[in-house]
C-alpha cells in the first residue's frame, strides 16, 4: 500500500483524568483572575461610567486593580518575556505617541494611550500570567461555558422576538439609554445581547467554536460552550458567519489530517497562500474585493466596505507614520456615513503604520507559536492548542471587516495572550512540586509512550 493509500485509523477514546481532590492553589486562583475579567466583558454598556475624560467600564476597573498581581507575576519570574509581548509594549508606546503628535496636547495622548493599556495591554499580560498550561484554558473553558450559552441564548431570542432583552434590562436598572437601532436581516432582526454592536457579538462568539471544538471537554460544559457560540448566526452577521464556516472548516481538516497520513496543515498552508496569490494577481478587485463581495450578507455594506479599503488607505498613505487621530478622515462628500469596519486599516489611520505593524506581527507570531508547540504535545493537549491557533487565526482574518473597540477588543487580546502563554509552555508549570492538578492522559496508542511498570520483586 502506497502513501496515497495509507490511510489512519480513527484514535481512540481519549482518557480523562478529573480534577484531583487538592488542585494547585495558584492555579485556581490564577483561572479564577481570567474567569472574572471575561465575565465582566459581558457586562453591558449601561454599567459604564464616565470620570472626567476616562471612560470606566466595569472590566476596565478590574485590570487597573489587577497590576498589582500582573507586577507580581512578573518580579516572581512567572512571566518569561517573549517577542509577542515586545511588540504589544512596542505598540502601546507607539499609540501615546502617535496620540500626542496628532493632537498637540499631553492630556489626549495619556488618555488615548492609557485607554489602549488598559484594553490591550493590561488585558493581553492578565491572559499571559493566568492561563498558563493546557489544563489552566480547560478550567476556564468551563468556567465560560455557562456565560456564552446565555450571550449566545440571548442573542437568538433577540433575534426572534425583534426585542433588545438585555440592554433593555440593563438601561431600566441604570437609567442610561439603549439601544434604539433595529436592523433586520432575512426576517430576523440581528440579535447583541450585552454587546454595543451585533457584529462584535458574533465575532465574540464565534471565536469560541473551535476552542471547545477541540478542547477535549465532556458533558455539559462542551455542549453549553459550543452551542452557545454557534448562536454567533442569529446576529445576522457577515464576520460572524464567515467565522464560523471557516472555523468549522478547519475544524473538519483538524479531523482529517488526523485519519489521513498526506494531509497536513503544511499542505493546507501552502495552498492556501498560493490561492491567495492567484487571486491577488488575477482578480480586478484583489483578494479582500473578491472576500467582501461573496462572503456579505448585504450588498451595500459590502460596497462600502471596498470604497473604506480605497479611501482608508489613501489617508493612511498620506499619513504614513502617526495617522490622523481620531479626526474625521477624507472622503467623497456622497460617502455619508462614518464608519471604518476594518481593524487593521484603522489602526494604521488613527496611529499609523508601525502601530498596525506592532500588533499584526504580534498576532501572527501568538498564531505561529501556538502552532509550533501542538506538534510537541501529547495528542489532547495538542488539539486544544491547534483549537486555539485556528480561532485566533479566524478571529484576526475577520477583523478586515470588524473594526473593534472596548470589550471585544479586550477580549481579542485575552486571546492572543493566552496563545502566546500555551506556545511557550513548559511542563513543569503545570505540576508544581508536591501538587496534584487535573491532566487529560492521552491513551499509549496515540502516540504516548506507555507507563512503565515497577520492577517485579524477586
Amino acid at each position: 500500500m502506497n502513501n496515497t493509500q495509507r490511510i489512519r485509523q480513527p484514535l481512540p477514546v481519549r482518557r480523562q483524568v478529573a480534577f484531583a481532590q487538592k488542585p494547585d492553589r495558584s492555579s485556581v486562583v490564577r483561572v479564577g483572575l481570567a474567569t472574572v475579567l471575561l465575565y465582566l466583558i459581558l457586562v453591558p454598556q449601561q454599567f459604564n461610567i464616565t470620570l472626567g475624560s476616562f471612560y470606566l467600564s466595569p472590566y476596565r476597573i478590574f485590570l487597573l486593580g489587577a497590576t498589582i498581581y500582573l507586577m507580581t507575576s512578573a518580579l516572581s519570574k512567572n512571566l518569561r518575556f517573549v517577542w509577542p509581548d515586545v511588540f504589544l509594549i512596542l505598540s502601546i508606546i507607539w499609540i501615546t505617541l502617535a496620540s500626542y503628535m496628532t493632537s498637540g496636547l499631553l492630556t489626549t495622548a495619556m488618555v488615548q494611550g492609557g485607554s489602549h493599556l488598559v484594553d490591550i495591554g493590561l488585558a493581553y499580560f492578565l491572559a499571559r500570567a493566568t492561563i498558563q498550561s493546557p489544563t489552566d484554558l480547560r478550567r476556564f473553558l468551563i468556567l465560560a461555558a455557562p456565560g456564552v450559552a446565555f450571550t449566545g441564548v440571548m442573542v437568538f431570542a433577540e433575534a426572534v422576538t425583534h426585542q433588545h432583552i438585555v440592554q433593555s434590562i440593563a438601561s431600566a436598572v441604570t437609567g442610561n439609554p439603549g439601544p434604539v437601532r433595529a436592523d433586520v436581516r432575512l426576517g430576523f432582526m440581528r440579535g447583541m445581547a450585552s454587546f454595543p454592536h451585533p457584529i462584535l457579538a458574533g465575532i465574540f462568539l464565534a471565536s469560541f467554536v473551535p476552542i471547545y471544538m477541540l478542547s477535549g471537554l465532556r458533558g455539559l460544559p462542551k455542549f453549553l460552550g459550543w452551542v452557545g457560540s454557534m448562536f454567533a448566526a442569529f446576529t445576522m452577521s457577515s464576520a460572524a458567519l464567515l467565522g464560523l464556516v471557516v472555523g468549522l472548516a478547519m475544524y473538519g481538516y483538524d479531523w482529517l489530517t488526523e485519519r489521513f497520513f498526506n494531509l497536513t496543515w503544511r499542505l493546507f498552508l501552502s495552498f492556501t497562500g498560493l490561492a491567495y496569490v492567484v487571486i491577488e494577481l488575477s482578480s480586478n478587485t484583489g483578494f479582500y474585493g473578491l472576500l467582501v463581495r461573496y462572503a456579505s450578507l448585504n450588498s451595500v455594506s459590502a460596497y462600502n466596505r471596498v470604497l473604506i479599503w480605497k479611501y482608508g488607505s489613501q489617508n493612511v498613505a498620506e499619513n504614513p507614520w502617526f495617522g490622523i487621530g481620531y479626526a474625521d478622515w477624507d472622503r467623497p462628500d456622497w460617502m455619508h456615513s462614518d464608519s471604518f469596519d476594518w481593524f487593521w486599516l484603522i489602526v494604521a489611520l488613527r496611529f499609523g503604520i508601525p502601530a498596525t505593524v506592532f500588533i499584526l506581527g504580534a498576532a501572527m507570531l501568538a498564531i505561529g507559536t501556538v502552532a509550533w508547540k501542538s506538534r510537541q504535545m501529547a495528542a489532547a493537549d495538542a488539539r486544544l492548542l491547534r483549537g486555539v491557533a485556528i480561532s485566533l487565526g479566524v478571529f484576526s482574518l475577520g477583523l478586515n471587516s470588524v473594526s473593534l473597540w472596548l470589550t471585544t477588543l479586550a477580549w481579542y487580546f485575552m486571546l492572543v495572550g493566552i496563545a502566546v502563554s500555551l506556545g511557550t509552555y513548559t511542563q513543569r508549570q503545570a505540576r508544581p512540586a508536591g501538587r496534584r492538578v487535573m491532566i487529560w492522559k492521552p491513551h499509549p496508542a496515540e502516540g504516548a509512550p506507555p507507563a512503565r511498570r515497577p520492577p517485579a520483586r524477586a
